[in-house]
């Protein structure tokens, strides 16, 4: 019996989702089978070959990893990420799915953190759409904000200020970083490739 799925864009999630290293060997095939694919439309071929290719992929990703440096380019974009969390920026790796669900994971910390006495001062973030492309090209896309200030001017200023703080700490870090200057667009971070140790 054929497969009903489509192997070229599933081995492709599937390598993404291996390489992104953020998920754990043992999820990725049902991440597949139970959430990229339709459950009730696989057939135990589908199955069988989701599970050989997921396994294939993480054991090519666990062998790359041995050569990789004590510090790679994740690393160092999470001590880019920690200090602007010490300067009271909420910076986080793969807020949601799109550009909306990340500002609302940056909205939920705010008000945990106590909103506007928090003295919090801005977010940075990339969603899993970023993530799958910095994969792909080790290029990530940063989205970032001055804050929940009520005072358009204000805020507009500090959007400013907080996205030149992110260039500035990237190019800090040893990455290339390019940004417009407008705040309504994203910074583009060359990490020349992404490497994240799979948990």
């Amino acid at each position: 019996m054929a497969l009903t799925l489509d192997p070229e864009d599933t081995r492709e999630r599937i390598h993404g989702l291996a390489w992104c290293g953020f998920h754990p060997d043992g999820d990725i095939e049902w991440m597949i089978t139970d959430e990229y694919l339709d459950p009730d439309e696989l057939t135990a071929e589908d199955r069988a070959w989701v599970k050989a290719e997921a396994a294939r992929a993480c054991a090519a990703k666990r062998a790359a990893e041995a050569s990789w440096p004590a510090q790679t380019e994740y690393d160092r974009l999470e001590a880019v990420f920690a200090q602007l969390r010490s300067e009271k920026i909420i910076a986080l790796h793969r807020a949601g799915n799109s550009l909306a669900d990340g500002h609302d994971d940056v909205r939920e910390q705010w008000r945990a953190a106590g909103r506007l006495a928090s003295g919090i001062r801005g977010c940075c973030f990339y969603h899993a759409q970023d993530l799958d492309t910095a994969v792909r090209t080790g290029r990530l896309y940063l989205a970032f904000s001055g804050g929940m200030i009520p005072e358009i001017d204000q805020r507009e200023a500090n959007t400013v200020a907080v996205g030149r703080r992110i260039v500035e700490l990237l190019r800090a870090a040893g990455f290339g970083a390019q940004w417009s200057g407008n705040i309504n667009e994203r910074i583009e971070a060359d990490l020349g490739q992404w490497r994240k140790r799979s948990p």
